[in-house]
């Protein structure tokens, strides 16, 4: 009976563990990429191709008349800002604002 109980304790501690990494993992927020000049579907699919190799990216979600990309990490991930922006600068767009958890840039991040 004790054995039984002490895994029953076990039990409860690791899905306990799971709700909390899960609820943490959607609080992770994103990053929000302001690109003048994605004009088009072709453009923004270059664009979420292209954002989706940097490390640490789990979604791109682009929106042509906004202009924007909408980078989530993958859970427990902060992604590098200046990866982002110089992924975008490989394929001829050049952002004109990030922002996300790392802060708000106007130009290449540093870091």
């Amino acid at each position: 009976m004790r054995t039984e109980r002490v895994w029953q304790l076990a039990l409860a501690a690791f899905v306990a563990l799971a709700v909390i990494a899960r609820m943490q993992a959607a609080d992770m927020p994103p990053t929000k990429i302001t690109i003048p000049d994605m004009e088009c579907k072709h453009c923004a699919k270059k664009v979420a191709t292209t954002l989706t190799t940097v490390a640490g990216v789990a979604v791109v979600e682009t929106n042509v008349p906004s202009r924007t990309a909408v980078v989530r990490p993958k859970p427990q991930t902060v992604v590098s800002p200046r990866a982002l922006w110089e992924a975008l600068e490989k394929v001829g767009k050049e952002p004109s604002k990030l922002e996300g958890p790392s802060g708000t840039f106007t130009s290449k991040p540093q870091s």
